[in-house]
């Protein structure tokens, strides 16, 4: 399967916005601009077939400008297009990574979707667990704890659902770029 990972182009702006609005974030479409305009280098796609078949997009930390958040990453999960498990989630992750790093980046974190298929496709791209946080949804948060780990956060997220019963609890990961 031979795919490409560029930046987003305008040609693909309208394809892109409903794609993210399918499977990660909701926003209107001048919000969406706003972002991608924002710093377009940190909004990259996958292509298949001249399709849009993935994209992955992040922001500077607010606090921290050597520190980078990955927004949200996603692949086309149409089993017709046969494009999951091909490799191209771990492909744009890993050019948002360069991208990072090239922009004088030195620390990557992001928030996993409450998944165990997520989880381990981070785990598997050289992430590291650090914290989790029980929540209901953007704003409702229940408790936010620090980890040594995935296997120990595993323990603790089966705690804290029983605890505060959250919308999800979800793995806090991070990966250093230097």
């Amino acid at each position: 399967m031979t795919y490409k990972i560029e930046r987003l182009s305008n040609e693909f702006y309208e394809k892109a916005h409903s794609f993210q609005c399918e499977y990660l974030d909701q926003e209107d479409y001048s919000t969406f601009l706003k972002r991608v305009n924002n710093d377009p280098d940190l909004y990259l796609i996958a292509k298949y077939k001249d399709e849009l078949a993935g994209l992955c997009y992040g922001h500077e930390n607010e606090n921290d400008n050597l520190h980078i958040h990955l927004q949200g990453i996603a692949v086309d999960l149409d089993k017709a297009k046969g494009l999951a498990r091909k490799g191209i989630g771990s492909a744009l992750l890993k050019s948002f990574e360069d991208t990072a790093r090239d922009k004088g980046y030195r620390l990557i974190s992001l928030g996993a979707a409450d998944n165990e298929k997520v989880e381990a496709f981070y785990l598997k791209n050289g992430y590291i667990a650090y914290e989790l946080v029980a929540k209901d949804g953007p704003g409702i948060e229940y408790a936010r704890e620090p980890i040594n780990g995935y296997l120990e956060g595993k323990l603790l997220q089966k705690n804290l659902r029983e605890k505060y019963k959250p919308r999800e609890v979800i793995f806090i990961f991070k990966k250093d770029l230097c």
